[in-house]
């Protein structure tokens, strides 16, 4: 189903970003999710550019009308005529960020594999809704793009080699595969990341089945803690006592940094 990208987030099902929050805890997930009187959430400037750039390379017949370079806020005109953008569905963007989108987009376009997998009969931005055959709970996704049997899924980073593995992981990227790989019935997921600064480097990766196993297992228990939680009606934060609080391992190992000054 094709909606737009701000009806698609009012809908209350779950999204792997909601997954990826109850693991947190589920005091941050309801407050951000749930509470009725939850503060909007606000894109931080990583996300924004974000949002450019899977329009510059995904939508781009859209870019133009969604984004603008902007006058400068700094001053009270510029402000308002920044306003009367937004009023009229027009984002406004820095020159140096609307730029540097279409850099990034023009290294993805022009790689070899990431050029052709974003070149198939595939749809951007499609919306999917289902139930969870273990939980009944109703979840959608928004795969960036997807022909039918293949996931492409666009990622914006710091360092696009194999190293992409450990924002894979710091970021529960495997929770976000496993989820759209149930709600889509794809036969696979890939990542296309691509640095934010020159040269701009372009890495394509695909998860392995150890990885998808554990994604699937972490998106199952995110959801059981959702159902748990609703039915009591209880959303726990970290911790309601005093605990007992160790020090890492390589915090133990390391002492070089500790004198007979700091007893």
């Amino acid at each position: 189903m094709t909606i737009s990208n701000a009806d698609y987030h009012a809908d209350p099902a779950i999204s792997a970003s909601q997954l990826k929050e109850i693991g947190r805890s589920p005091f941050h997930y309801w407050k951000r999710y749930v509470d009725p009187d939850r503060s909007p959430s606000e894109p931080t400037a990583a996300m924004r550019l974000g949002s450019l750039v899977h329009c510059a390379v995904l939508e781009p017949k859209e870019l133009l009308q969604r984004y603008a370079v902007g006058p400068d806020k700094r001053t009270k005109e510029g402000k308002a005529k920044a306003e009367r953008m937004l009023v009229d569905g027009i984002e406004p963007v820095s020159a140096s960020d609307f730029e540097q989108a279409l850099s990034m987009a023009a290294a993805v376009r022009s790689h070899p594999t990431a050029g052709l997998l974003l070149g198939m009969s595939g749809q951007a931005e499609q919306s999917f809704w289902w139930d969870d055959i273990a939980t009944g709970l109703r979840c959608k996704c928004r795969p960036d793009w997807f022909d039918g049997e293949l996931i492409v899924d666009l990622k914006t980073c710091q360092d696009a080699s194999p190293a992409f593995g450990k924002a894979v992981a710091n970021f529960g990227y495997q929770i976000q595969a496993a989820h759209y790989l149930a709600g889509t019935l794809a036969k696979r997921f890939i990542f296309v990341a691509v640095e934010k600064t020159y040269p701009f480097g372009i890495g394509i990766y695909e998860l392995d089945a150890e990885a998808l196993v554990h994604g699937s297992i972490a998106r199952h228990n995110a959801l059981q803690r959702i159902q748990d939680c609703r039915a009591i009606g209880e959303w726990p934060g970290y911790t309601d006592g005093i605990q007992t609080l160790q020090l890492p391992g390589w915090a133990l190992k390391d002492n070089s940094t500790i004198t007979s000054e700091d007893f």
